[in-house]
């Protein structure tokens, strides 16, 4: 088989994207297949997608009894995919232009792994947060995430050589939400496995609320703090990290807690606001890496 278009799922719909993709691999004319696998999701969500992927005979689609998390769900999907190459892209990935896998088609022999980047959807209420951070820290161009090719790789779009899993996997110690994506350029970048970037995006909603993108900005802070005990190097990768670290070594950490206690509330209320500053969304990022 040429390809395997492979999506993790978990509490969504991808009617529209799975139809788009379809399309795109039909008009390229390669051997594919859809490996959808869903972790877990509420059994009527389950149900409704199964009934409708079942009209498709190229998608397979696996539901998972038990939510096994980010990490492990694309080293599932890396197992069952049998395309020698692989497109893997996030279940609420939005596509926006006929040509999204044929550009990756055209460039599947420039290097072993290639990534599209994205671009943001309209700005949707009470998700600014997450909105205003990935327009200045996430979308950015190819040639400036060329730059830094290891430390721009992202899970939500990119495109393979299947046998790149034979040699790396996602790290299944990694719970909860962020990071995975880190250490897998991390390994990369171990192993000298060329990346090219594209200008191929993905539309990105940006829908996380700004109180959930809170809560899931300190659980990446925690595997970021746990992972950096195993793989020290992380710290010069990471900007937040080795200040964090370079405080603590210097005993200015407890100093910056003390300043930022009596603002920690006037920076509560401007991250849920309708115009967040990133730069308070970094102290209270720091001060939460810090306590």
């Amino acid at each position: 088989m040429d390809l395997s278009i492979c999506l993790p799922l978990y509490q969504q719909k991808p009617f529209e994207t799975v139809k788009s993709l379809i399309k795109q691999a039909e008009e390229l004319k390669v051997n594919y297949e859809v490996l959808i696998i869903d972790d877990a999701s509420k059994p009527t969500l389950s149900a409704t997608n199964a009934q409708y992927f079942s009209n498709f005979p190229t998608v397979r689609y696996i539901i998972l009894e038990h939510n096994i998390g980010r990490a492990k769900i694309r080293n599932r999907l890396a197992a069952e995919a049998q395309g020698d190459y692989r497109l893997c892209l996030d279940g609420d990935t939005l596509i926006d232009h006929n040509d999204f896998i044929k550009l990756y088609w055209d460039k599947r022999e420039s290097a072993m792994v290639i990534i599209g980047g994205l671009k943001l959807a309209p700005l949707i209420p009470r998700c600014e947060l997450r909105w205003f951070y990935a327009n200045k820290r996430e979308a950015i161009n190819c040639e400036e995430r060329q730059l830094k090719p290891y430390s721009s790789f992202m899970t939500g779009n990119f495109f393979c050589k299947g046998s790149l899993f034979e040699t790396l996997q996602f790290d299944e110690n990694i719970k909860g939400y962020g990071h995975e994506d880190t250490l897998f350029g991390f390994g990369l970048e171990k192993l000298k496995i060329s990346i090219l970037h594209l200008n191929n995006p993905i539309l990105f909603a940006a829908d996380d609320r700004n109180s959930d993108f809170l809560i899931k900005s300190k659980e990446a802070l925690e595997n970021l703090k746990t992972l950096s005990k195993t793989f020290p190097a992380l710290e010069q990768k990471i900007g937040i990290l080795k200040l964090g670290l370079k405080m603590q070594r210097y005993n200015l950490g407890v100093l910056f807690i003390w300043a930022y206690y009596p603002l920690r509330k006037m920076i509560y209320k401007n991250l849920l606001s309708s115009k967040p500053s990133l730069f308070f969304f970094d102290l209270y990022r720091l001060n939460y890496l810090l306590t």
